[in-house]
């Protein structure tokens, strides 16, 4: 997660520096000091590499993150790990920098607007609450358990994510606390 967030740094600068035309596949892979197949495997396509969700992740990377995680751990504890993979991956603690550019860029080229993959979250979070069932023996569909856990392990990353902002504790501690109240219920 951590390479595919930073060679989506690259290219919005370099589609900021030179223009979104100039910002090719090949451009934004030689900026990356990467294959053009490499990028591929990060992207689908050049307009995913620019899309204003800063969550950048792919259901099957959260859930790549989920299954190298002991099946018999906690799963709120499981859920925490995976979403401190997603914060130190992102780079909250300096993403406002990168996020302003993001939005730069998109006022810029309101045209990528209609190129953005609004259900990649929905996507990503339905993938991660059938690997939770799968992993509790549970089916989603009728026991609302690992839909609550990974929603509310989300919440968690958000609302400590913008305390983070406020203060000046690191995200990660933020993250943990989020985690442990979540544990003893609130």
């Amino acid at each position: 997660m951590a390479r595919r967030a930073e060679i989506r740094r690259i290219a919005v600068r370099l589609a900021l520096d030179n223009g979104l035309e100039a910002a090719t596949t090949e451009a934004i892979s030689a900026a990356a000091d990467i294959s053009r197949r490499t990028f591929f495997n990060y992207f689908g396509s050049k307009d995913e590499v620019f899309s204003l969700e800063p969550h950048q992740w792919t259901a099957e990377e959260i859930v790549a993150e989920l299954r190298e995680r002991p099946v018999r751990e906690k799963p709120v504890e499981s859920m925490r790990v995976v979403v401190q993979s997603m914060a130190a991956a992102t780079d909250f603690a300096g993403f406002a920098a990168e996020w302003e550019l993001l939005q730069q860029l998109y006022r810029r080229h309101p045209e990528l607007y209609s190129r953005m993959k609004l259900d990649q979250a929905d996507r990503a979070i339905a993938a991660l609450v059938a690997e939770f069932g799968v992993r509790l023996g549970v089916d989603p569909a009728a026991d609302l358990y690992p839909g609550m856990l990974v929603n509310a392990g989300f919440a968690a990353l958000q609302a400590a994510e913008n305390h983070s902002r406020t203060g000046d504790r690191d995200l990660a501690s933020l993250i943990d606390e989020a985690f442990a109240l979540l544990a003893r219920g609130l």
